[in-house]
């Protein structure tokens, strides 16, 4: 039986978001910068969101473990691309700042992202954009909100109609396989963005301002909440490797994934992108 004294767990993702927004705000144009490696940076307002994040979701469920893009962070978190990374067990999986490098540059386009998932099942995400003060939020079953209110996909079933966002990773060459998606979904959507920010991008695939989104190589806090939101305001998602149309067999260890607003649209880009299926 749950405990009805215990705190809600969306309530508490929300805050922590939000929390870690505030942070950012904060630091705006008063951090340093450190290269992790070619073209992927950390400031030290991605730590500071994510220790305040942290502390949020830590003391209000002290039990539940913690993965946060930042390693440096907390205890007791395994190193990135370890096995069980995302792993089992009831843990916040946290971005604390999605789109590092357009905060660095003042590009808007920048998000928190925090996750609640029993092992490889999401229950509850929120992203939130500090800029336009938009908080997506979903809980597992119940549906998806912009600040409160319901979002839907819409019924965009053609590719001609979709907007499409892609997602390259820090480093790319032109052999890259991202570089021949995207030569090979250009000819075929209405347009193609590219923000820098995978868990924007999911957020906005939900509430309708993009249609389609792929991603070959991406981080279990990229997408966690992102994963939820979408599904929650009727999106279809589906592995990128496997064959399979499957909502839920994106796993947190992999998360790669093609996403669009309607099964057809996410069968037409699987197929545009030669995926099997």
């Amino acid at each position: 039986m749950a405990d009805a004294t215990a705190p809600d767990t969306l309530a508490v993702c929300e805050m922590a978001a939000r929390a870690g927004g505030r942070v950012l705000r904060e630091w705006a144009g008063r951090f340093a910068v450190t290269q992790k490696s070619p073209r992927d940076f950390v400031t030290e307002a991605d730590f500071a969101s994510q220790r305040e994040i942290r502390r949020i979701v830590g003391e209000a469920f002290p039990d539940h473990g913690f993965v946060g893009e930042e390693a440096d962070a907390g205890p007791a978190q395994p190193p990135a691309g370890a096995p069980g990374h995302s792993g089992a067990g009831t843990r916040w999986i946290v971005d604390p700042l999605d789109g590092t490098t357009n905060y660095v540059h003042g590009f808007p386009a920048y998000c928190v992202s925090v996750a609640l998932a029993s092992h490889d099942e999401l229950e509850v995400g929120a992203i939130y954009d500090p800029l336009r003060d938009e908080c997506f939020t979903a809980r597992r079953g119940c549906g998806a909100w912009l600040d409160g209110r319901p979002v839907r996909v819409p019924p965009v079933v053609a590719l001609v109609d979709a907007v499409a966002a892609v997602s390259f990773p820090p480093r790319v060459t032109a052999s890259s396989p991202a570089v021949a998606d995207f030569i090979a979904v250009v000819p075929h959507v209405q347009a193609v963005r590219r923000t820098g920010s995978t868990a924007l991008n999911l957020a906005w695939l939900a509430c309708g301002r993009l249609h389609a989104f792929w991603a070959r190589q991406v981080a279990c806090w990229d997408v966690a909440a992102g994963l939820l939101i979408l599904r929650e305001a009727g999106g279809a998602v589906g592995p990128f490797r496997a064959a399979s149309s499957a909502a839920d067999t994106v796993r947190l260890d992999d998360p790669a994934f093609v996403a669009a607003s309607s099964p057809a649209l996410l069968a037409a880009l699987r197929d545009v992108l030669r995926l099997p299926g």
